[in-house]
């Protein structure tokens, strides 16, 4: 296993380690990073009330959730990152679209939450 473990490009490493340890502080910050990651997306959301006017049962866990499903981003943009390392050799395109997928994770994840909990505007 170890073997296995070292053969893995450090892109794969990062991923995976990416995705334990988020989807662990996802729970354990109690909902902080949850709403760390609703800043960087709230623009896209403006037809919703802001989250400082959210209000019920369904935030806290909203907040929790989404910090743990977040983490799955981690393994999307490793897998993306290995198949398009075959088409370019950049770096920083690579880290981008990395990161890029990141956010994207967190808009899409935020505007199901939002889409099943808040009325619009």
């Amino acid at each position: 296993m170890i073997r296995h473990w070292k053969s893995l490009s450090y892109t794969t490493k990062f991923s995976a380690l990416a995705f334990a340890i988020s989807a662990v502080l996802g729970l354990v910050s109690m909902g902080a990073m949850g709403g760390g990651l609703y800043y960087p997306v709230s623009f896209l959301f403006k037809s919703y009330p802001s989250l400082n006017d959210w209000h019920g049962d369904w935030v806290w866990p909203a907040m929790i959730v989404s910090g743990m499903f977040w983490s799955l981003g981690f393994i999307w943009g490793g897998i993306a990152w290995h198949y398009l390392h075959k088409l370019t050799t950049s770096k920083i395109l690579l880290r981008i679209i990395y990161a890029f997928i990141l956010w994207l994770w967190a808009a899409v994840i935020w505007y199901i939450l939002i889409l099943n909990n808040v009325t619009p505007l």
